[in-house]
């Protein structure tokens, strides 16, 4: 399974789903036509002993936000028998610590690429100025219990290309 993101898009407008127009656009060559935005709102019992949130919290955020991105119904991943989704890698790059505040953080969501059976995402977990973490995800589509993998149908295409295109980066205070 290549995680290779595939070229030959063109530039696009950016379009944020989901929430509201983000006052950080996107420059970049092959920006996503449309990005996936989740809120999470911190909660105390994410903080570790340093008062940071934790980076299995953070890897919990991205794995929500995604998992929002590939089925809105939750009519697929959550089940245990028929079609659905494994996670069958994880890179996290964590760029800054997270410290407790009231306002929600938020994670954007774009695929990278869309595979036979595969699909490569790509999140970032940020506030209006800092990127905290990054996240790049592979996920396959399989049916259970057998855990064997299957194609992606024309629906799961279809909706997952709207979310095609990278996320420029922001700086990152230090």
């Amino acid at each position: 399974m290549s995680a290779a993101p595939c070229g030959g898009n063109t530039a696009r407008s950016l379009k944020i789903h989901i929430v509201h127009a983000h006052p950080l656009g996107t420059t970049g060559a092959n920006p996503a036509s449309e990005i996936h935005l989740y809120r999470h709102r911190l909660r105390v019992t994410d903080l570790d002993h340093l008062g940071h949130v934790g980076n299995v919290r953070l890897l919990d955020y991205f794995q929500e936000a995604q998992v929002a991105m590939l089925d809105p119904r939750r009519d697929r991943v959550f089940q245990t028998k028929g079609p659905t989704y494994l996670i069958a890698k994880h890179n996290v790059s964590y760029v800054r610590r997270l410290t407790f505040r009231d306002n929600p953080v938020e994670v954007e969501t774009v695929v990278g690429r869309v595979g036979t059976c595969d699909i490569l995402v790509n999140s970032r977990l940020r506030d209006e100025k800092v990127v905290y973490a990054r996240c790049r995800t592979i996920w396959v589509a399989c049916t259970l219990p057998e855990g064997s993998t299957r194609r992606l149908d024309e629906e799961e295409r279809e909706r997952l290309t709207r979310f095609s295109g990278t996320i420029d980066e922001i700086p990152t205070a230090h």
